[in-house]
């Protein structure tokens, strides 16, 4: 075997390390919007001098935690049928980040708005 060929093995690990990279950041990204739902839950209220919680509120948050799940989801997905290891977590990783993003710019949209 020459310095340039892998073992055996190598791609398969490689693959499945990329995959629990992707695992680990849908865990982060799941926990991140359940702490932002909370704290929009408990503090919007008193941050927007409401009376209490709206509909668009609730709607908006609920929103946010479905586009969330669905971009884990999706991320998840197309990192599981990757054959090659090589733009696993980028792909993976990216799709959650990009998803992630534009959940919350469209939060902030549907907050602002219910101002």
């Amino acid at each position: 075997m020459s310095e340039q060929e892998e073992p055996p093995g190598a791609a398969t690990s490689q693959a499945m390390t990329s995959r629990a990279l992707v695992l680990l950041g849908s865990a982060l990204a799941l926990a991140t919007s359940g702490v932002v739902s909370f704290l929009v839950l408990v503090f919007w209220p008193v941050l927007a001098h409401l009376q209490g919680l709206t509909a668009g509120v609730v709607f908006g948050v609920i929103g946010y935690v479905l586009l969330v799940i669905s971009t884990i989801a999706a991320a998840n997905f197309m990192v599981i049928r990757r054959v090659r290891s090589g733009p696993v977590a980028m792909i993976g990783c990216g799709t959650l980040i990009v998803g992630t993003v534009i959940a919350f710019g469209l939060l902030i949209a549907v907050l602002a708005g219910s101002r």
